[in-house]
């Protein structure tokens, strides 16, 4: 008989903890490149940067969710990332005269945008580079744990991977405290980001909640068992949980808040 291996998932950062100072330096000085430029609003739906496009920026998304992904000819989607508040969007845009794929909020968003050049310089500066390259990787590692979900894991699987690392992402940058929190994707868009039919999606949900693992209701989720989850789906590449200075509350004076949870959470965290 063929022995299965035992596989080992580390806990914690996967980031050299001898860089987390610089990490830290060099997101700081990213930041605050971007903070000097204009807060702008995008509605769901919208192309925050389009396919084709050419000389397109970079976006620090502040306060709400993005996706990026491309359509096939036959009109079908497929979704590659997902981005929350504090997120780097478009980092390959930095080498590449146009995008192949586009970015859309998927709800309300608040972004700042900068020029691919004007990021480019950036790494200039030591510290900044560092950490460009470091959320490079990061990205990378997220399109590989998609990708090997798809590959390797079922449709009970792969929907444990989205909500699964969406909560962790989100409970690493103090956005959320607790086991629940708002995820603005329809069912549709789940399928569009792990291969499957809208159909499968609603059975296996439906699946979840009866384990008593995940509860998802009108695009709230309620995460019951993460240890549990985590062990379903160990092996798969995992994130670096990059050091990143909190950023401060949007500033909308005279607007009611899209996203009143999220920007409590930063206003705690600065």
């Amino acid at each position: 008989m063929n022995e299965q291996p035992n596989v080992v998932t580390p806990e914690g950062p996967i980031c050299d903890p001898t860089t987390l100072d610089d990490l830290l330096t060099g997101s700081r000085i990213i930041r605050d490149a971007f903070l000097k430029t204009t807060l702008r609003f995008a509605g769901r739906d919208t192309k925050l940067i389009s396919s084709g496009v050419t000389d397109p920026s970079v976006i620090l998304i502040r306060s709400g969710f993005a996706v990026r992904s491309c359509t096939m000819p036959n009109g079908r989607r497929a979704i590659f990332d997902l981005f929350i508040p504090g997120d780097l969007c478009g980092l390959f845009h930095l080498f590449t005269k146009y995008p192949m794929e586009e970015i859309t909020a998927v709800n309300r968003v608040a972004y700042h945008s900068l020029d691919a050049s004007a990021f480019r310089a950036l790494f200039t500066q030591g510290k900044a580079g560092l950490s460009i390259l470091a959320w490079m990787t990061d990205a990378h590692y997220r399109v590989e744990r998609l990708t090997a979900a798809i590959g390797r894991l079922d449709a009970h699987g792969r929907v444990c991977v989205l909500l699964l690392d969406a909560y962790d992402r989100l409970r690493h940058r103090k956005l959320i405290h607790g086991n629940s929190f708002s995820l603005p994707l329809t069912q549709e868009e789940m399928a569009d980001f792990l291969g499957m039919t809208l159909v499968h999606v609603n059975r296996t949900l439906r699946r979840l909640r009866e384990e008593g693992l995940i509860v998802v209701e009108r695009q709230f989720v309620i995460i019951q068992e993460p240890d549990r989850l985590r062990q379903l789906v160990s092996g798969l590449p995992c994130g670096m949980e990059l050091p990143e200075p909190a950023l401060p509350a949007e500033p909308r004076p005279g607007m009611i808040s899209a996203q009143p949870r999220y920007e409590a959470a930063l206003t705690n965290a600065d």
